[in-house]
């Protein structure tokens, strides 16, 4: 087996929370050639290890924090990636997230944490370069996230520790909790705080005082200024960096004609301005953030000053989070909007699902299909941010009726609601999209209806693209940053620190090999053709109003989309890998359960 010569480490460590031991799992070279790190290496992982129908709550389950062979070095705005299989949807899943972790994990001396197992007790990981501590999470059980960092840092008393936890949500099994790292950073839309507490591990706390070695410094350090640079000089970061994606509120609102507003009826919110960047520059902002090594520092934290929530310390909005928990609940108050966003924060819950969730009961409130009654007397009426800010809460710990139903997300609630509310009911492959309509934004339907997690809008708006964001995912850099680099860009750092001598065009294909091993593993279970599409309004109402009013995303558009999708990674054309596609791609281990799978369809 040959070993990494820089970048990686060859090894991942193993923890098994059952047991309270862990160790050193090694990693060929070629492997990291083949899927990088990050969500490739957790997406191999999981697909290698997995049997089909696997319950993701079983006590072998795993999730997997992965790094990549770029984070810890020169290189601007690395990250980390969360991959396992999602208790939510059923699929894998990953979830990619900021701040400093990821680097702390590879000076640390890891490639990535690999965890299994149940803790009988509630229990959080303290791991310290090559050593890990279990230690007793009894007294941070039921705390929020916030409380839950401040009590880890001050127990080891060190203040620069890396701590990624969970909330009151993910203790609950709330099936769309999430896990919150460095306190404002959320790796959602994964389960991944679900299935922490199935494991009881309330948090996972890293400190290393290591270094990444490079095959060749000097170059990697040349290539490594040159991308950073090229963020400080490019036009389009410029404006991250002065609104966040708050900026994006008002231009899809104004400009796109795609800004979500009360559960997809419509795409016009004439109070945006209450909600967005500006205002929130105004009143709130107070100063930015970046994550390691970034230039950009699009993270924005503030504070309210007077009023009800006077004092709450919060971060954003993101285009994301006010579009769910503000135009999409038909919220124009921007004080109620942010302490739902923070309230989802500090309690674990993954904004997106939560706002999608509330919005889909507000529009069950309006059409007459559920009442105050069966949400336990609260006014779910739009525009209502007391009852919004009450709703996370009762979401989080399942609270009552209304908590209980809540808490199930949008495609369960319209089962059991019924009355015909699945037509209203926004979300693909079981999980509730983002806040870009694509009536108003087409190709991000493609994101949507073809990307592997359902409902994501990070998944990139065409094939080719999607490719390329599976190595962003598995490198692991931010598409904020590394979106606009060049193949060129990436190999240049990537060949002298690794001593690789890959080309732009084996970058590609490595990005459609890990596409398409995503691919195989939702074959497996019983994801084809049928699945990849869009809700039922996307396809059957046109927009009524606003820049893009009369738009529809057709049957005929979202045929092409599948078409063309299937072409270019060689998929048949019912959305499954060929034989052939996949001895090219070097996944010839999964040939033989496509082939079982494909017998299903």
């Amino acid at each position: 087996m040959t070993t990494p010569r820089g970048g990686n480490f060859g090894k991942v460590l193993e923890i098994d929370l059952s047991k309270k031991t862990f160790k050193t799992r090694t990693v060929s070279e070629d492997i990291y050639q083949k899927f990088l790190g990050g969500a490739g290496m957790g997406d191999y992982f999981l697909l290698d290890e997995y049997k089909s129908h696997k319950d993701p709550f079983a006590e072998d389950s795993f999730l997997y924090l992965g790094a990549g062979p770029l984070d810890g070095t020169y290189c601007p705005s690395t990250r980390m990636s969360v991959v396992n299989m999602s208790p939510y949807t059923k699929r894998l899943s990953h979830a990619e997230v900021g701040a400093h972790i990821g680097a702390e994990i590879k000076w640390a001396g890891w490639d990535g944490i690999y965890i299994r197992g149940k803790s009988k007790k509630p229990v959080w990981l303290y791991i310290r370069n090559d050593k890990v501590e279990f230690r007793d999470a009894g007294n941070l059980w039921g705390k929020d996230t916030s409380s839950t960092e401040d009590m880890i840092t001050e127990e080891l008393s060190d203040p620069r520790v890396r701590i990624a936890c969970i909330g009151p949500a993910g203790e609950n099994e709330v099936l769309y909790a999430a896990l919150i790292v460095e306190r404002f950073r959320a790796a959602a839309r994964t389960s991944t705080g679900a299935l922490m507490g199935n494991k009881k591990l309330k948090a996972i706390a890293i400190k290393g005082t290591g270094y990444v070695p490079a095959a060749d410094n000097d170059r990697f350090l040349k290539a490594a200024k040159a991308a950073k640079q090229y963020a400080v000089d490019h036009e389009g970061w410029q404006g991250i960096k002065r609104w966040g994606t708050a900026g994006l509120l008002e231009l899809k609102n104004w400009g796109t004609g795609s800004l979500i507003t009360k559960n997809y009826q419509t795409t016009w919110f004439p109070d945006v301005a209450y909600i967005g960047a500006e205002e929130a520059s105004r009143r709130f902002w107070k100063r930015n953030v970046a994550c390691t090594n970034c230039p950009v520092h699009c993270q924005k934290l503030g504070v309210i000053r007077g009023g009800k929530y006077s004092g709450l310390i919060g971060e954003g909005p993101e285009y994301e989070t006010g579009g769910l928990l503000g135009s999409n609940v038909g919220v124009s108050e921007f004080d109620g909007m942010m302490a739902a966003i923070e309230l989802c924060d500090a309690l674990g819950l993954d904004a997106i699902s939560t706002g999608g969730s509330i919005g889909f009961a507000m529009e069950c409130v309006q059409r007459g299909v559920l009442s105050k009654a069966d949400l336990d007397g609260i006014d779910l009426e739009w525009g209502n941010a007391d009852a919004v800010v009450e709703m996370v809460q009762k979401i989080a710990y399942k609270n009552g009726k209304a908590g209980k139903l809540l808490s199930k997300g949008v495609a369960a609630m319209a089962k059991e609601i019924g009355h015909g509310s699945e037509k209203w009911a926004s979300h693909t492959k079981g999980k509730e999209m983002a806040a870009h309509d694509p009536r108003g934004d087409k190709p991000r339907g493609v994101s949507y209806a073809m990307g592997q997690c359902g409902g994501d809008h990070h998944e990139a708006n065409s094939p080719a693209g999607q490719a390329k964001r599976c190595l962003h995912n598995s490198l692991v850099t931010c598409s904020f940053v590394g979106g606009y680099w060049s193949l060129g860009m990436f190999t240049d750092m990537l060949n002298p620190l690794c001593g690789w001598r890959i080309t732009g065009d084996d970058l590609m294909k490595t990005g459609q090999r890990i596409r398409t091993l995503e691919r195989c593993f939702d074959v497996r279970e019983g994801i084809s053709r049928k699945d990849d599409v869009l809700p039922y309004r996307m396809m059957n109402e046109h927009l009524p109003e606003g820049p893009k009013k009369g738009a529809i995303f057709s049957q005929a558009e979202m045929k092409k989309v599948q078409d063309d999708y299937y072409a270019y990674f060689g998929w048949d054309n019912n959305g499954i890998p060929t034989e052939k596609t996949l001895k090219n791609l070097g996944l010839e281990f999964a040939i033989d359960d496509v082939r079982e799978a494909k017998k299903a369809l």
